[in-house]
């Protein structure tokens, strides 16, 4: 499992960019991820089409994100968890200030 924690600039409410984005693009009958599971204001989990595993997204304080990405090989993880900021440098790329990886 790896934990990716995003701080966004100031104002800037990059959880609901992120989860309006994947919406858009998922009615448009696109897109690689989808929603899974209860839809709640500052949670969701995402499945991508082709890797197995998931990302699992939390709203925190001040509007940071974390995401956990988990998936049952190494070798899926680690695609899953490059599709993942390659959505973020795509369609939030300009509201971000920091990205960390944690590896466990």
């Amino acid at each position: 499992m790896k934990t990716v924690e995003i701080v966004p600039r100031a104002r800037a409410r990059l959880y609901g960019t992120l989860v309006a984005k994947e919406a858009a693009i998922r009615k448009g009958g696109r897109g690689t991820y989808v929603r899974v599971g209860r839809k709640t204001q500052d949670a969701t989990r995402w499945k991508h089409k082709n890797y197995t595993g998931s990302v699992e997204l939390k709203r925190g304080a001040a509007e940071t994100v974390t995401a956990k990405v988990r998936a049952a090989t190494p070798e899926d993880e680690r695609k899953l968890l490059s599709s993942f900021l390659g959505f973020v440098d795509r369609h939030a790329g300009d509201q971000v200030t920091t990205i960390t990886i944690h590896y466990h």
